[in-house]
């Protein structure tokens, strides 16, 4: 994006038609000055410049060209040397204040760069160029106010000048007022539509108010004007992938890890695609190396201990969620992946340990709850248990395998009415939950409600055929007829 502007193009050019006619010689090297400034050849221009100073010492405009070249060129000793010459040629002169101001900019120094803006727009009120730059420096300095004042005015002098209106955008961002800097930026790709950086930025505001639709569209538009914008490809990749199209999105995200290979955000969010699309080994071997860029990014160690779970492969998974855990004991997710890895990779006292250590730590987790509920049930410590189911449920109401089990426990505890409610919830919440339907017929019957009992047994066996407890349990209610003989 388009940072400083020089401004000397057509009003020096003007200025300098007066006397050409009779420069002779001078002139034609004054032309060739200005060819190379404009092919972007400034140290030839610069030397070209200085030759024609030569022939024409002190002359004001051409030491303005001469230090717009250097500036250019990067010789911000010399760029000052030559505007300064101008200036004490030529004090009315904006264009060599606008210059000078860009050179005390690049060296740092802003209030010599705000003072010489400053002077630029005094003497040439409608000089766009000029408060473009200055707007541009209150807002380095966070001078909020002053610099949307400055941008206004410079696009009322340029209506039509799509870097205005884009840096407008930039400084409205960083002062956090996203709606006025997505309108600017969206006028500025009116006007520039095959800019990838103005399109990428749109992309980055869309994402960031979650307009993930829009955001693809301008990320997408990005990389096609420049397939090698990695932060474009990135931006692309996680739209897509906020979207559920997570294999759309391994491309572009493959595309910014290649591009830009020290992109940790790029190599985590790839892991994070290959593991939605169940590309489990590509996922692993993408988190390690986001995890060579960042050894102890929490999540980024969460995730891979998740990935190698999911490959059965719970015991590898134990090392990277204990570092999850140590660096960053708040991640609830780690806490409770670590327990069921110890508990997946049969090491009960560590998982039991793990998980009364997550539930006491995150008492509004209801994962935590259920595992250690879990981790109680298996250890016969019924009561623990249904305290622990309880309080998961209390947090987070759909959990039909928590409903079923607290519903065991209270029918152990004879308290049929109450497990029926756990169990015809269970089923309520899961449809497909065969064992809870069979569950709720025990209870049922033990409450002496045979025929409904009946009729959750026979659903069960609608919903899973096999169902073992339900077969019995109807062909005891429900003994086959006898044969009879001869």
């Amino acid at each position: 994006m388009r940072g400083l502007r020089q401004g000397i193009g057509l009003a020096l050019a003007a200025l300098l038609c007066i006397g050409l006619a009779s420069w002779a010689d001078e002139g034609e090297i004054f032309d060739q000055a200005v060819a190379a400034y404009e092919k972007g050849d400034y140290a030839a221009a610069k030397d070209l410049f200085v030759k024609a100073l030569e022939q024409r010492p002190g002359h004001a405009v051409i030491m303005c060209w001469a230090g717009s070249a250097a500036l250019q060129a990067g010789d911000l000793a010399e760029a000052e040397k030559y505007l300064t010459d101008a200036l004490g040629k030529k004090a009315d002169y904006p264009e060599a204040h606008n210059n000078l101001g860009n050179v005390y900019l690049a060296q740092g120094k802003l209030d010599l760069a705000q003072k010489h803006y400053q002077s630029a727009v005094d003497q040439k009120g409608d000089y766009a160029d000029a408060r473009y730059n200055l707007a541009n420096l209150y807002a380095k300095q966070k001078q909020w106010d002053k610099a949307f004042n400055e941008f206004n005015r410079a696009i009322e002098l340029a209506p039509n000048d799509a870097d205005i209106h884009a840096n407008f955008g930039h400084a409205l961002w960083q002062a956090d007022r996203l709606d006025k800097a997505l309108r600017e930026y969206e006028v500025a790709n009116r006007l520039r539509p095959d800019n990838a950086e103005v399109l990428n930025a749109l992309g980055v505001l869309y994402l960031n108010t979650g307009n993930n639709v829009a955001a693809t569209k301008a990320y997408q538009q990005a990389v096609a004007v420049d397939p090698n914008m990695a932060e474009a490809q990135l931006g692309l990749g996680i739209a897509l992938y906020n979207l559920g199209k997570y294999e759309e999105a391994v491309q572009p995200l493959a595309a910014a890890s290649t591009l830009d290979e020290s992109s940790f955000a790029a190599k985590y969010n790839l892991g994070l695609a290959f593991a939605a699309t169940h590309e489990l080994d590509s996922a692993e071997k993408t988190y390690r190396g986001a995890l060579a860029l960042q050894p102890n990014h929490a999540k980024c160690l969460n995730n891979l201990g998740w990935v190698l779970q999911q490959s059965n492969r719970a015991a590898d998974a134990i090392e990277p969620l204990q570092q999850a855990v140590k660096a960053d004991p708040e991640l609830a997710m780690a806490q409770v992946n670590l327990a069921l890895a110890y508990e997946q990779s049969g090491d009960r006292d560590s998982a039991r340990t793990q998980w009364e250590a997550a539930a006491a730590r995150f008492p509004q987790n209801a994962d935590a709850h259920f595992g250690l509920a879990n981790s109680y049930y298996n250890a016969g410590e019924k009561d623990k248990a249904l305290q622990e189911y309880l309080r998961a449920l209390a947090i987070e109401e759909t959990n039909p395998e928590a409903h079923n089990n607290a519903g065991l426990i209270y029918l152990d505890q004879s308290n049929f009415a109450e497990a029926a409610v756990h169990f015809r919830t269970a089923l309520q919440q899961s449809p497909a939950f065969a064992n809870a339907a069979n569950n709720l017929g025990v209870a049922l019957e033990r409450q002496g409600k045979v025929d409904q009992a009946k009729e959750m047994y026979r659903k069960a066996l609608e919903i899973d055929a096999s169902c073992e407890p339900a077969k019995k349990n109807l062909h005891r209610l429900e003994p086959p007829a006898a044969t009879a003989t001869g």
